[in-house]
């Protein structure tokens, strides 16, 4: 099973600013904790375009900027194929636009508290893995 989060809609549920890319990095960092806790997959899309030097993948976490579209319109696609899809958000028309599909629409408050509630422990790399790691160019984004 994997998720697809309106990450403008979790953050304004939150009270963080939406637009801040910092606020929407500790938001990634917070999402690929709760990938890696659960073994999922999360798609994590936000409105608007792209900050500088804001990484697309952390862990198992692909993260995905609208641009001059919409985000709730690429959610919608996304979920459009496939089944089993968990959406946190809030966002009456978002729900009713994919309530049709095999679709779990979760709240943000109980998703906010679960993120909050999984230990934040850092995946430590030993030297050998690091340096192997950072030498693909693809992770060197910024979280």
């Amino acid at each position: 099973m994997s998720w697809v989060i309106d990450g403008n809609n979790l953050l304004g549920r939150a009270g963080a600013s939406r637009d801040a890319a910092d606020t929407k990095r500790q938001l990634v960092r917070a999402l690929a904790n709760f990938a890696r806790a659960r073994r999922t997959k999360v798609a994590c899309y936000f409105d608007g375009p792209e900050p500088e030097h804001f990484g697309r993948h952390l862990g198992s976490v692909s993260v995905i900027f609208s641009g001059s579209r919409s985000a709730d319109d690429l959610i919608v696609k996304r979920v459009a194929t496939g089944s089993g899809w968990k959406v946190v958000t809030a966002d009456r028309a978002l729900a009713a636009r994919i309530k049709r599909r095999e679709v779990d629409v979760v709240d943000p408050g109980g998703f906010l508290a679960e993120l909050e509630s999984l230990p934040q422990g850092e995946e430590r790399v030993a030297g050998e893995e690091w340096l192997e790691y950072f030498s693909d160019p693809k992770n060197r984004n910024v979280f």
